[in-house]
Parts: C-alpha cells; sequence; structure tokens
C-alpha cells in the first residue's frame, strides 16, 4: 500500500498541472505562512539540504511542529489529500 501512495504521489509531482493547484491553494499559502512564522528562509533551506542528503532530524522537528500547532495537522492532511485526488 505505501509503495502504491509513493507512486500516486510521484504522478502528482510529475504532473505540472496538479502542483500548480496544489501550491496556488489556500492551504498551500496558510503552510507558507506557517513555515514563516517559525522557521527563517535560510534555516528552512538547510533543513531542506540536510533532508536531501538523509539528515531528516530538523525535518522532522519542523513537521512535528507545524503538527502541533492549532490547525496544523488537518492543513497537512488536506494538502495531501489534494495530491491523492487529482
Amino acid at each position: 500500500m505505501r509503495s502504491n501512495n509513493q507512486s500516486r504521489l510521484q504522478q502528482a509531482l510529475g504532473d505540472k498541472k496538479t502542483l500548480e493547484q496544489v501550491v496556488n491553494s489556500p492551504d498551500a499559502r496558510a503552510l507558507a505562512d506557517m513555515l514563516k512564522q517559525g522557521t527563517d528562509q535560510a534555516s528552512l533551506q538547510k533543513i531542506a539540504e540536510n533532508a536531501a542528503r538523509g539528515d531528516t532530524a530538523q525535518l522532522q522537528s519542523l513537521i512535528r511542529s507545524i503538527t502541533s500547532a492549532p490547525g496544523g495537522a488537518e492543513l497537512l492532511k488536506r494538502l495531501g489529500n489534494s495530491f491523492g485526488q487529482k
């Protein structure tokens, strides 16, 4: 099942129209606002670089902070569903 979800995500990421719809959605803007409030752009870049190299500890911490914020978990769930619906 997980591999099916990964292939659906890969397909969605390859679909420019789907990406544009998700990126321009109110949920994506709300997530961006949450990220800007808690972390500066340079720190976000560093977290992304570390995650790309396999060090996901900071990324996991960032995700935990989002999911613990009011409405954060539901926001991430809606964004995840956005990819599955397309």
